[in-house]
């Protein structure tokens, strides 16, 4: 690798440098490592930050019941070359690179100590130079060594904050700053690469396993009989590891340790002149996981934020990849082209009602319903089982932006739509609505007039269904029904205010039409405000018998089966109970009687006592 600017080496003589090598470096690092007759050497690989070093004692550890191993890398000695400390004062950017002739030479002595001796030996190692791990491996295995290369795949974002981190702890620790340029850092990463490439190739070695900081194996191959067991793939399953997407938890994690960083960086122990360097670090290190890592979001819960919106990138490779293919074969183009709006709040059965509408279709329209874009979510199932109340909310950005999406791909196409929508504002219908009236489309609404205490039990009836078999759903909360309840009437006045639906309908649940009315080419039209009258006279309708008896029923199921939610469930009964049939209302105590007014007492006068007596 080629040296920083301004990294003559400083080489000692050779008689210094066997003294340290026979003095300090052997006694120290091959104490306690035993001869073996079929010995192995482990490489544990990765760029700067990725993990080596506790890795290596790991594997160190594990050899342990062998005998003990002899541990080699060349940052191991640059502490014990008479001018690094110099050096470091002097400028930490380059000291490594002025005493890395020496170290390497200490760490190539060392290995071919350990080799002569038959010990177990594990090597650090950024594999960067394909040549020199040729040199290496030809060694070992000259040697009857069994050769095993751990590759330890970390994304670049993680390995420069491992390289922070390490450089304020070892600031905090009054110790010097061991700095490694981004140069250094990067380079190195992409060798690794072309190095494992080789190694699969040229079958330089006898087990190769890649995997994450945390030993999670991602590969694992065995050379058997001169052949891979199976078909080499450890540069593949590095790159794939270090682009891929973090969840929520590891974005909240990287931001939360590059943030005690930055506090770090400003303890009063950390030198001032080593601040601004080691908060450049910090920078890239955030700018590295731009790619990879999620978006910020705020919600009113603590702790305030969270990272469950996904990155542009993930957010449009989800669209791009796995909604939009199979939404566009669906869609059929139409010359006079119909938007069909399912409208009602949660529960209150748009989707059986849908479905009439496109069978009236002959099923040639496409159906958009949100839910179905909050399955590409990749924490949705999660969040239901954690949270089922508000899992829809926490993913709400990006599942609502696939659906705008979606919705412009079928205008585009100019197909027949038929769309589920539970409005939380007017504001929002009109946003998905207007685009297709003004792209020529018909714009029809189906409004459902339904009962809050009926539309609240049909969340809670869906909730039951899917939970009674463990499998996790969403469960709409009171407040969010509550909110959409109220939007279906605004929402139907802003469709009439700004002139965009051609038609209305109202209907309820069973699908009896309770109003109908279409826009005229020359009159004004009055319809969504009958519309919104027609939803609110349903809403308010009493109970006949059979529904009350049907409601009552459905609650005591409910009462059984959602056992925590009964508090809920107390709150859509006595939704209901102003619209039961008289008889089925509870009973109501007689009121008592008032008391009997009782005559008051004459009160003591002096004045007329004297007046009776004379």
């Amino acid at each position: 690798m080629t040296p920083p600017q301004g990294a003559e080496p400083v080489m000692l003589s050779a008689h210094q440098h066997q003294t340290i090598f026979n003095e300090l470096i052997v006694p120290t690092w091959t104490t306690g490592a035993t001869r073996q007759d079929q010995p192995v050497v482990v490489f544990v690989a990765g760029q700067p930050g990725s993990g080596k070093t506790s890795t290596a004692e790991i594997v160190h550890q594990a050899l342990a019941p062998r005998g003990g191993a002899v541990r080699i890398s060349s940052d191991l000695y640059k502490d014990l070359h008479p001018a690094y400390a110099d050096l470091l004062a002097h400028n930490i950017r380059t000291a490594g690179a002025k005493v890395r002739p020496d170290t390497r030479r200490w760490q190539a002595a060392l290995e071919a100590h350990s080799r002569d001796h038959r010990f177990d030996t594990v090597i650090e190692t950024a594999l960067d130079d394909i040549q020199e791990f040729r040199a290496q491996a030809a060694a070992y295995r000259h040697a009857g060594y069994r050769i095993e290369v751990l590759v330890l795949a970390t994304a670049e974002a993680h390995s420069q904050l491992g390289i922070l981190h390490r450089d304020v702890g070892q600031a905090l620790a009054g110790g010097a700053v061991r700095r490694v340029s981004w140069h250094t850092h990067d380079t190195t990463a992409s060798s690794l690469l072309e190095t494992l490439t080789v190694i699969d190739t040229e079958r330089l070695a006898d087990h190769v396993v890649v995997a994450r900081r945390d030993l999670q194996v991602l590969y694992a191959n065995d050379l058997v009989a001169g052949a891979w067991r199976q078909p080499p793939a450890a540069a593949k399953a590095l790159a794939a590891e270090r682009t891929r997407w973090w969840g929520a938890a590891e974005t909240a994690r990287f931001r939360r340790e590059l943030t005690q960083a930055e506090q770090d960086i400003h303890h009063e122990q950390v030198p001032e002149d080593q601040r601004l360097i080691v908060h450049r670090d910090a920078e890239r290190a955030f700018a590295l996981s731009e790619t990879v890592r999620r978006t910020a979001q705020a919600h009113t819960a603590a702790p305030g934020v969270d990272y469950h919106r996904l990155s542009h990138r993930q957010h449009r490779w989800i669209f791009d990849e796995l909604i939009a293919p199979p939404l566009a074969s669906r869609i059929t183009p139409s010359e006079h082209p119909r938007a069909i709006y399912v409208v009602a709040q949660q529960g209150a059965g748009k989707t059986q009602t849908a479905h009439l509408v496109l069978r009236a279709m002959n099923n040639m329209a496409t159906h958009i319903v949100g839910d179905d874009f909050k399955a590409h979510h990749p924490d949705y199932l999660q969040l239901l089982e954690e949270a089922p109340r508000t899992a829809g909310a926490r993913i709400r950005a990006d599942y609502q932006a696939w659906q705008a999406e979606a919705e412009a791909l079928v205008r585009a196409r100019r197909g027949d739509v038929v769309i589920e929508s539970a409005p939380a504002s007017a504001q929002q219908f009109l946003t998905s609505a207007l685009p297709f009236h003004t792209a020529g489309y018909r714009v029809e609404l189906v409004v459902l007039a339904v009962r809050a205490a009926d539309s609240r039990q049909g969340t809670a009836h869906r909730y039951s269904l899917v939970h009674r078999n463990g499998v996790p759903d969403r469960f709409t909360t009171a407040s969010d029904h509550d909110t959409c309840y109220r939007a279906i009437i605004d929402s139907v006045q802003a469709a009439d205010h700004d002139q965009v639906a051609d038609s209305v309908v109202v209907v309820r649940r069973d699908a009896v039409a309770l109003y109908s009315s279409e826009r005229g080419p020359h009159a004004p039209w009055a319809g969504p405000t009958e519309a919104a009258r027609a939803v609110e006279v349903e809403r308010l309708r009493p109970y006949t018998d059979q529904e009350a008896a049907a409601f009552l029923a459905e609650q005591r199921r409910l009462r059984t089966a959602l056992p925590q939610y009964r508090q809920e469930l107390e709150q859509i009964a006595d939704l209901a109970r102003p619209l039961l049939p008289p008889h089925l209302q509870p009973l109501r105590l007689a009121r008592p009687a008032p008391p009997a007014l009782l005559p008051a007492a004459a009160s003591y006068s002096p004045l007329s006592s004297w007046s009776r007596a004379a």
